[in-house]
């Protein structure tokens, strides 16, 4: 397919549709077999898949495998991920979702190709839905799991009195506070261990201090380590606690060790010791790396645990935020805490690419890079000396390599690269550093259809956040404009994440400033350097990303179009009625808005919004609790007031990132109008006068 030949939006999103992405995946014990979850559209609904890969031990380093000639596929339903196989490998757990009801479906590999499925249903409650990432114990003979208890009758009017009531992704609170479980195989029997008003999600498995953690303690003397989240007076939206409980159900109330920002995972080590990765204090900070050790208490406080960071000193940027479609899957926060040898082994930010890092639990603190390089890997699964990882890049999504961590060879597992590139258009990426002043850069790339030559109509594409990057990950929106002929440039300016810490503060309390300065010298320097046309220029972003379209808009002319997904526009407004606003906004405005009420009016681009000309297309989800609806809505009524050629397309039933991972019906609208706009306006050309080819 070649970008001038393309006759409509449709046929460019139609070849994005047709791409197999693979998501979650797991490793044997014993190394030698990968299951695998990956999607395509069919139709109007997203089906996934799983398939499980042998690997022989000792497998030479290929450069790549066909997926069909060692694989088999696991046939269940229309949406299998989440495999997780059993400590001694000869069961495989998965999650199958059925419509609003997720639960556990269990297969033996061994059976292979003709499985016989177990499903986890628990007779007194067959609705249960499964939430995140389950656990199996030590002895392969329980499974400890998170489920939703939804119990308001739909329609009926209900009341809120928690205070943050609604969370984007999630919905009303209400309807998503779970609990955490245990089944046990033998018995059959669901076991629920809590019974409380928050969101708790990865279970561990937690020996006693001091055990030899393999599981043959009698069950009474475990516990089960998890994340709760979401408490009914948390007005943080991201804070969270670590607590454990009891296996047998002998606590009245949980423990709790830890209360912090942005808990990503929680791990349980074989000496009793639980490690939690956060975020640390906000709104930036490098992340860090919790032990947490039981120790001798008192009789009024008989439970004290001894918090070290393992990561201070080290400068890391744990857990990375390079922003791409199909990443979101390998960086969803219940990703297990991967352990090996002592250590453990996380994802590191290091600029626009995401590396793997071990970093050591006991002695010094000390980390060493396990995998670097160009592009994003993302650990999955550890298995004796065996590494299994997913890689992409900014030109083509992930696949799953699995490396000897002694020799470092690699085995491709799977190769959905060449299906994947016989559906989109060729494109070339170019990286590069812009001057900003005072011998001072930002990062930026440059997408291009292959082979184009001169001057492009150029989109300048805006990451969300700020606190992320635009880098070594696939953007869905980046390669739908290359395949329609446009340029797309695609900067981290400063606010973004992955730079140090304070390249990340610069823009605290002044958005749409330094990042602004920034953004316009990229466009500068592409039209400079001859890759850029001035004449037909373009800006979009979601999010954070849609705030500085909002500004730019209203600060310049010089684009023709602009496509703003999901933003925010008025920082008053969203204070109130945003899932993060009561906590985010003062951290990244540096004030309260009862406080300094000139500071939210001044830094909101509705403020501005009338002196916009830039024909302007607001992409909104009906369900985004980030950046409500009501943004969008205030924006569009301003535009349409001045004068200005403004038009707003809802996404029913989407959220946030709805655009991304919504429903397939507001994907495909999103991806068609923003072509679309970005061709009439930037182009200037009709899509509906270019004959309507649909191939």
């Amino acid at each position: 397919m070649s970008p001038t030949d393309i006759g409509s939006d449709r046929a460019i999103t139609q070849a994005v549709e047709a791409m197999e992405l693979v998501h979650s995946a797991d490793l044997s014990p014993d190394g030698t077999l990968v299951a695998w979850s990956s999607s395509r559209i069919e139709g109007d609904a997203e089906r996934r898949g799983l398939r499980l890969s042998q690997v022989a031990q000792g497998a030479a380093s290929v450069a790549a495998a066909s997926v069909d000639a060692h694989s088999v596929a696991v046939e269940f339903g229309d949406c299998d991920h989440t495999p997780l196989f059993s400590p001694d490998g000869s069961r495989l757990a998965f999650l199958s979702q059925d419509g609003p009801v997720t639960r556990i479906v269990l297969v033996r590999p061994s059976d292979a190709p003709d499985f016989a499925f177990e499903v986890l249903v628990d007779p007194k409650a067959p609705d249960r839905s499964v939430f995140g990432r389950p656990a199996w114990s030590p002895d392969g003979r329980r499974i400890a799991y998170a489920a939703t208890r939804r119990t308001r009758v739909p329609g009926a009017p209900y009341r809120i009195t928690r205070v943050i009531g609604w969370v984007d992704g999630l919905g009303l609170v209400d309807d998503a506070i779970a609990d955490i479980f245990v089944f046990d195989l033998d018995t059959g029997t669901h076991t629920r261990l809590t019974d409380d008003e928050w969101v708790n999600s990865q279970p561990t498995w937690s020996p006693p201090s001091g055990a030899a953690g393999d599981g043959a303690d009698p069950p009474s003397s475990w516990r089960i380590a998890y994340r709760a989240g979401l408490g009914p007076d948390e007005w943080q939206q991201s804070v969270a606690a670590v607590r454990s409980i009891a296996v047998d159900g002998t606590d009245a109330t949980p423990a709790e060790h830890l209360r912090a920002l942005d808990i990503f995972s929680v791990g349980a080590l074989d000496d009793g010791r639980i490690a939690v990765t956060s975020s640390g204090a906000k709104p930036h900070s490098v992340g860090q790396l919790w032990t947490l050790r039981a120790v001798d208490g008192t009789a009024a406080d008989p439970v004290q645990w001894q918090r070290t960071d393992r990561a201070a000193g080290l400068d890391l940027d744990l857990n990375g935020d390079v922003l791409g479609d199909v990443a979101v899957p390998f960086m969803d926060p219940d990703t297990r805490l991967l352990l090996h040898a002592g250590d453990v082994v996380l994802r590191v930010q290091v600029e626009d690419r995401l590396e793997v890092h071990r970093v050591a639990l006991d002695g010094e603190p000390k980390a060493d890079p396990v995998l670097a390089g160009t592009g994003c890997f993302y650990p999955l699964a550890v298995a004796g000396q065996r590494l299994l990882y997913g890689h992409g890049t900014l030109a083509g999504p992930p696949d799953l390599w699995l490396r000897d961590l002694d020799t470092g060879h690699d085995v491709r597992v799977t190769d959905t690269a060449t299906h994947n590139r016989s559906c989109a258009v060729p494109c070339t990426v170019t990286t590069f550093r812009v001057p900003i002043g005072s011998g001072a850069t930002v990062q930026a790339k440059l997408l291009r259809p292959a082979n184009a030559v001169g001057a492009l109509p150029t989109v300048l594409l805006i990451h969300g956040g700020p606190r992320s990057a635009y880098g070594e990950a696939y953007v869905t929106d980046a390669h739908i404009l290359c395949g329609a002929g446009f340029g797309v440039l695609m900067v981290n300016p400063r606010g973004s994440r992955g730079y140090g810490t304070d390249f990340a503060d610069a823009i605290i309390g002044d958005w749409g400033d330094k990042d602004f300065h920034d953004l316009m010298a990229a466009v500068d320097f592409a039209v400079g350097e001859g890759w850029a046309d001035p004449d037909r220029l373009g800006v979009s972003g979601l999010s954070y990303g849609g705030y500085m379209s909002s500004w730019i808009v209203g600060h310049t002319d010089r684009f023709r179009a602009a496509v703003i997904e999901n933003p925010v526009t008025n920082f008053w407004s969203m204070y109130g009625t945003s899932d993060v606003g009561l906590s985010f906004l003062p951290a990244v405005l540096d004030a309260l808005p009862q406080t300094d009420f000139e500071r939210y009016r001044r830094l909101s681009p509705i403020t501005t919004a009338h002196l916009c000309t830039t024909p302007t297309l607001l992409i909104q989800g009906e369900a985004d609790h980030r950046c409500p609806p009501e943004q969008s809505k205030q924006f569009y009524s301003v535009l349409r007031r001045a004068g200005c050629v403004a038009e707003l397309l809802m996404l029913p039933d989407a959220s946030h990132e709805g655009a991304i991972s919504g429903p397939v019906p507001s994907r495909r609208a999103q991806n068609e109008a923003l072509v679309d706009w970005m061709v009439r306006h930037v182009q200037g050309r009709d899509q509906a006068r270019q004959g309507g080819a649909d191939g």
